[in-house]
Formats: C-alpha cells, sequence, structure tokens
C-alpha cells in the first residue's frame, strides 16, 4: 500500500515524532526512498531495520530506524559498497579468531 503523502511530509512527521512512535513500512519505505519490496526483502533476510509484530501488523520504532540509518554509511559507488563490505567481513574474522578458545599448545621438549 503506497502512502499518498509527499515525501517531504512523511520526513517532517517522522522527524517531529517522539522517540516511541511506531512507523509502517509504508512510512520507512518513503524515508528510505526505496520500494516496499526491498524492505520486506531485508526484513525476511534479517538484514533491514529491527523491527516489531502486533499481531499481523510490521512496526518500525523511530530509534530503531534512525539507529540503522546511522550504521550505514553513503557509498559513492558500487565497487566502494563492496570494499566496504569486504573490510567489514574480514574485520569480523579477525574479532572472532581472536575471541576463539583454540587449545593453547604448550611445549615440553
Amino acid at each position: 500500500m503506497k502512502t499518498d503523502k509527499p515525501r517531504l511530509n512523511i520526513i517532517n512527521e517522522f522527524e517531529q515524532a517522539p522517540d516511541t512512535a511506531l512507523f509502517t513500512q509504508d512510512t520507512v519505505a518513503a524515508l528510505l526512498n526505496c520500494s516496499l519490496a526491498t524492505i520486506e526483502r531485508d526484513r525476511w533476510a534479517g538484514t533491514g531495520i529491527p523491527f516489531i509484530k502486533i499481531g499481523r501488523l510490521v512496526r518500525y520504532r523511530k530509534t530503531d530506524v534512525r539507529a540503522w540509518l546511522a550504521n550505514h554509511q553513503p557509498v559513492q559507488s558500487t565497487t566502494q559498497a563492496q570494499l566496504m563490505k569486504e573490510n567489514q567481513t574480514i574485520k569480523a574474522d579477525a574479532s572472532s579468531a581472536k575471541n576463539s578458545s583454540m587449545p593453547k599448545i604448550i611445549n615440553q621438549g
């Protein structure tokens, strides 16, 4: 369901709402300037903005939307996005290797 409000009005309503406000998928899609299908796909894949289910309804907290946006840096090309993703993977691998409980080898000879 597409909203009939202009995007600027949606952004203004979002900014003026209290931090405890809940928003629909349509509102979040308009805020991000993407399709409803993109919001749904990211939610199903577990890569989207954290959400709340109220019965069959999906809602997004204002604080979660802002936090998600803050953690996603803008890029100027798909190459730059791919490099950032690879760097995050390398950092995650290094962190998990550092924190793993590998048995310590003791040289007794």
